[in-house]
């Protein structure tokens, strides 16, 4: 297939791609780039299959290597430039990386360390996809143990792509702001979704704080998980009505219903939405209702089921399989259903309802604790801006609740204990509470870590009861 790129700069070469601090770039203007870039990753002498590391953080580079990649067939791994040093040289090895570019400069290995220049132009060379090659290898969040790596191959992100599109438009003229990071799906499926629409990305300006990047940039398109959208939300002076946004996708961790309230005062209804790694992204999308963990209906090309509580998924955007040690691994069962771990419910009206990670199941005094249950019940509370429950070993329960909270406004734990007691029986009120970690990595809460700083926390028997 011809790269959607080549295809909007022959078509309406002029149409913006890319905003860069405000500036457009328009599809023949990037075209131009990614046919320079190409030549110099042939003048390297990489070849279709090979691996190519990225280490950035989300700017015009690491877009450019990713397109320029695509268009030569290699196989992108992405990382995070967080990670220490030391961890980047171990993921290089164990990615089997042959050449790669870092922002922070060249890293030590067996690897070629690329020097593009992202500012050569060059005329119209080869811009064939093919969609059945082996695209990327992304690291999962790691949520639930180890992080693994997910192989995809390019039509699984195409299939993505086309499926978000029927349920979120998306045409020239929208642009879409990448605010999620490209080594995670998320972030990835963003420029899939606007290069295959003619829309545009628009590149997050490390001078200018969200909302005024938000006033000044044609941003119709969001996506954030709340943690970004409580941040938004507290910007003096901030409103919706003085931006162009209409959608706004939520996702990656349970929606507050304070924050939905706050966004819908404005005018601006958000979507919640389910998804995974290993489905190239998004599964279901739907205006976020009373009930957070209600995401919808599958959109075009996933299947979802339920068997024995646990949602299960396959489809157009189904992985490619595991990078392991042993090869390519797809675990699937006979039906060729991919088990998420990941536990639902249909609602009555058909609607999927997620209810937490299955390895997040903990006991108290015989009693199965599932802690988002706990979560999604203090996240209704208007008070409340993020709520993380973890088990606690103990002795005579095996584990108690402990529970973390991020106020959005002022509170006491005696009210939210009255509040769950309408909803939920004793054995689910948290035994302890403990204020939320001043600093917190990642966008998503890690509950290994959660765990941990509740144990040290709490060493003492009688504190923080």
């Amino acid at each position: 297939m011809i790269c959607p790129i080549r295809q909007h700069a022959t078509i309406h070469p002029a149409h913006p791609a890319l905003y860069l601090a405000g500036r457009p770039l328009s599809y023949g203007e990037l075209d131009q780039r990614l046919n320079a870039l190409g030549q110099q990753l042939d003048a390297a002498g990489l070849q279709p299959g090979d691996a190519l590391g990225l280490i950035a953080r989300n700017g015009l580079p690491a877009l450019l290597l990713i397109w320029a990649a695509l268009r030569r067939q290699l196989i992108l791994c992405p990382l995070n430039p967080a990670l220490p040093e030391a961890s980047q040289q171990t993921w290089c090895q164990r990615l089997a990386i042959q050449a790669l570019w870092r922002e922070a400069g060249p890293l030590a290995g067996p690897w070629q360390n690329l020097t593009p220049n992202w500012q050569a132009r060059a005329a119209q060379g080869a811009a064939r996809l093919d969609a059945t090659a082996t695209s990327n290898k992304l690291l999962t969040s790691g949520s639930s143990g180890d992080a693994k790596v997910v192989v995809h191959r390019l039509t699984q992100h195409l299939a993505n792509a086309e499926g978000s599109r029927q349920q979120i438009p998306l045409a020239a003229g929208d642009g879409w702001l990448l605010c999620l990071p490209l080594y995670h799906v998320g972030g990835f499926a963003i420029p899939l979704r606007c290069f295959t629409a003619g829309a545009a990305v628009v590149l997050p300006d490390a001078d200018l704080p969200l909302k005024a990047q938000l006033r000044r940039d044609p941003i119709s398109h969001l996506s954030m998980v709340p943690t970004q959208l409580w941040r938004l939300l507290a910007a003096p002076d901030f409103q919706f009505s003085q931006t162009r946004l209409r959608t706004l996708l939520l996702g990656g961790a349970p929606i507050p219903q304070a924050l939905v309230a706050a966004c819908q005062a404005q005018g601006l209804s958000p979507l919640v939405s389910y998804g995974l790694s290993e489905m190239a992204s998004q599964v279901c999308t739907r205006v976020c209702g009373s009930d957070s963990q209600v995401v919808g209906r599958p959109l075009p090309g996933r299947q979802v089921c339920l068997q024995a509580g646990e949602i299960c998924v396959r489809g157009a955007t189904l992985f490619a399989g595991y990078e392991t040690d042993e090869g390519l691994t797809l675990p699937l069962d006979a039906d060729g259903w991919f088990h998420t771990r990941d536990r639902g419910e249909w609602t009555a009206d058909g609607e999927l309802k997620v209810c937490g990670r299955l390895d997040n199941l903990f006991v108290c005094g015989g009693e199965n604790i599932q802690p988002e249950q706990i979560e999604a019940a203090l996240l209704e509370h208007p008070a409340v801006a993020q709520a993380l429950v973890v088990p606690l070993a103990d002795a005579q329960w095996g584990h108690r609740p402990v529970a973390f909270i991020q106020w959005h406004c002022g509170a006491a734990v005696e009210d939210l204990e009255g509040w769950l007691r309408q909803w939920l029986p004793g054995y689910l009120i948290p035994r302890s509470w403990l204020a939320w970690p001043a600093q917190q990595v990642g966008l998503k809460p890690a509950r290994g870590e959660f765990a941990a700083l509740a144990a040290r926390q709490l060493a003492a028997p009688t504190q923080g009861q």
